[in-house]
């Protein structure tokens, strides 16, 4: 089960390590879907920027101990993006 005090800890962990560069706001969960807003600095790069929706999917896993796969990107704004991790039940 995804609790909230176990996602609070994903996002510490991730933020910690790249804020101000990119930031990760939760938007959105239920035990099948996550969504994230990333931001920062750094988000209005092309490149590399989403390299850190892929870094937290790892760290979904390594917490929540589930594996997770992105499901939808969406650019909301120059610097904001929308990421949909759907559990995956392989």
């Amino acid at each position: 089960m995804i609790s909230l005090e176990a996602l609070d800890k994903v996002l510490k962990e991730f933020n910690d390590f790249r804020y101000p560069e990119c930031e990760a706001k939760l938007v959105y969960f239920d035990q099948d879907k996550i969504i994230i807003e990333f931001s920062g600095t750094k988000a209005h790069f092309a490149c590399c920027f989403d390299e850190n929706f892929v870094d937290f999917k790892y760290y979904l896993a390594d917490i929540l101990e589930k594996k997770f796969e992105i499901s939808k990107v969406e650019r909301t704004d120059i610097d904001k993006f929308l990421v949909e991790y759907s559990l995956t039940y392989q």
